[in-house]
């Protein structure tokens, strides 16, 4: 599980350069980031909804929360899917083995959080209650992780320092495949965002402080890659098997569950 979404970027990487047909990799990674941040998005309001209004009031039956779970899920994957399509095509050997790690870490807190509430919360409040801390725990250290990468490991051409903007956004444009269409069209703002920034970096050189802001979408994207690994767990648990099908939390409920006394024995 943990390696699924790296298989289908790894799959858009190899047949980008063939067809805009690779195309079907990444839709196949949106819809389970999709559907697994609509279930637990549609969980949490419904049973806050349970709480808070009469089922037999006629506001519940317009307050489903379908619109604010289709709304979230979307905005995850418009911010995620296109900025994991391009860093796939670009990034350096030490960012995949970041994210490989990421996604190992947000899936195996998440999934081992969702095993020990299981025994103490009623649903759908064990999943919401994992969700989220595991998230956040992951997505924190992993995000200064992935900044401090970014910083270290891109290199500036030599050139840069004596372009103009416009000629450095050409030099990101050069980078894009030979092979023309609509994908490489969209990824073009990718290379023209990514080239801008490096250009401003450079040109911010003596001010370190200043230079060092342009990398917080690399920060912001080892949050959203958290929140994304979570929601892939979430939907590959709830549609393609049950806890008792994952060897590590069978190993834990043992642990976490209380001894039972046999055959009657101390029992009143």
């Amino acid at each position: 599980m943990t390696f699924l979404p790296a298989l289908l970027l790894y799959l858009w990487r190899l047949t980008y350069g063939f067809t805009d047909w690779a195309v079907i990799w990444l839709a196949c990674l949106a819809a389970m980031i999709f559907f697994g941040n609509w279930t637990l998005v549609l969980a949490h309001w419904r049973a806050e909804r349970e709480i808070v209004l009469r089922p037999e009031s006629w506001v519940s039956r317009w307050l489903t929360g379908r619109l604010m779970a289709f709304l979230s899920s979307a905005l995850l994957v418009v911010a995620l899917v296109p900025a994991l399509a391009w860093r796939a095509l670009n990034m350096h050997w030490i960012e995949a083995l970041v994210l490989l790690a990421l996604a190992f870490a947000a899936a195996w807190l998440f999934l081992t959080m969702h095993a020990f509430l299981g025994r103490h919360v009623l649903p759908p409040f064990d999943v919401i209650w994992a969700t989220g801390p595991s998230a956040w725990l992951i997505g924190l250290p992993f995000a200064i992780i992935l900044f401090v990468v970014a910083w270290y490991s891109v290199s500036v051409p030599a050139e840069m320092l004596s372009e103009s903007f416009s000629e450095a956004i050409q030099s990101g444009f050069r980078q894009l495949p030979e092979r023309r269409g609509w994908i490489a069209e969209i990824l073009a703002f990718g290379y023209a965002f990514e080239a801008a920034k490096l250009w401003v970096v450079v040109q911010l050189r003596e001010h370190t402080l200043f230079a060092m802001l342009f990398n917080l979408d690399t920060a912001l994207f080892g949050f959203l890659a958290a929140r994304a690994c979570v929601v892939i767990a979430h939907f590959v648990e709830t549609h393609y098997g049950k806890e008792d099908d994952w060897p590590i939390l069978r190993q834990l409920r043992r642990w976490l569950q209380p001894a039972q006394p046999e055959n009657g024995k101390g029992e009143k």
